[in-house]
């Protein structure tokens, strides 16, 4: 019988990309993650949780915090290179799924938690919010989130309890799936990857959203001045900027940047419907990253899948978690 764990994924890098120039969000410190993982493991350590799996990092965000636990869990480190790519965080989320683990706590943005959920598969998701423009994940304290990612891995609380069913957006070039977002999709006129983010709705032609709540920031705000929708239900909504503008809004596309933007049409999309992009020449963010190129011979569209990771919902576990002290 395998070990009850957790999996915990750090991205030292999250935080800190061009967003930060031309906009006011926050600055994440390594010492603040590796505060962060601390409180983490204080939380897993006050569970009944045997072994820490961990995706080494070059910053070794997790060392401080790992020298605290004391009631004997295990420590193992991926047998892997200091994750540097995103390709290393997949593998990484992918071997920990291979090997069992219960739930897997992040420290990132939404681009953090896509790569993770490319390999994770039915392995639930907590995210820590340490990115920018974040709506995947959370502000969550970690001693908290700690908590409730030992009970998850514990099974205390079944995981349709425990969790709520995500969406994701699949991205089909001729045809083949090859990447996902989580949160977002914009069709920019860039025509080069650079910098990868996405910070000027001047040069996006439409966005695809997941999810669009009140309190989202970022291109998802856009949608919430439209009509809510929520982490798990079943609909996305498609955003047209270009030609004849319809409706105005103004919306916080970055931490202390509201824009006005005009809308030309918006409509919306439901799972497994195919959405063709019309764009031939630029770019498509992923989550608020550049990450796929528009050419005219690459057929790019786009489906809407409901299947997307789990996530914990830190309230409900903690919840469910009153009533089952044990009585002396």
């Amino acid at each position: 019988m395998s070990k009850t764990s957790v999996g915990i994924i750090a991205n030292p890098s999250a935080g800190k990309d061009i967003r930060r120039l031309v906009a006011h969000g926050r600055v994440v410190s390594n010492q603040e993650k590796s505060n962060v993982l601390r409180r983490v493991f204080a939380g897993i350590n006050s569970t009944e949780v045997e072994q820490l799996v961990v995706m080494p990092d070059p910053s070794g965000l997790s060392r401080p915090g790992l020298s605290d636990i004391d009631n004997g869990m295990e420590v193992v480190h991926l047998d892997m290179p200091p994750a540097t790519h995103q390709g290393a965080t997949t593998k990484a989320s992918s071997l920990m799924a291979e090997m069992g683990v219960g739930c897997i706590v992040t420290l990132g943005g939404d681009g953090t938690n896509r790569v993770v959920a490319k390999g994770c598969g039915e392995v639930p998701i907590l995210p820590i919010s340490t990115g920018t423009n974040n709506v995947f994940p959370k502000m969550t304290e970690g001693t908290l989130a700690g908590i409730a990612a030992g009970n998850v891995a514990s099974r205390h609380i079944p995981i349709t309890e425990s969790c709520k069913r995500s969406k994701k957006i699949n991205i089909y070039v001729n045809g083949k799936l090859t990447d996902i977002s989580l949160v977002d999709v914009a069709v920019t006129t860039q025509m080069f990857l650079g910098a990868r983010a996405v910070w000027d709705p001047k040069v996006i032609d439409s966005v695809f959203l997941t999810r669009s709540e009140p309190l989202s920031i970022g291109l998802s705000s856009i949608g919430a001045k439209l009509k809510t929708i929520y982490i798990d239900d079943p609909e996305g909504m498609a955003i047209n900027f270009t030609g004849k503008p319809k409706i105005i809004i103004s919306a916080p596309v970055a931490p202390g940047i509201v824009e006005k933007l005009s809308i030309s049409s918006w409509y919306q999309m439901k799972p497994n419907e195919f959405h063709s992009v019309n764009v031939q020449n630029g770019t498509v963010a992923l989550d608020g990253e550049r990450e796929v190129e528009l050419l005219p011979d690459r057929r790019v569209e786009i489906a809407l899948d409901i299947n997307g990771p789990y996530v914990v919902d830190v309230e409900t576990v903690l919840k469910g978690l009153s009533g089952r002290q044990k009585l002396l």
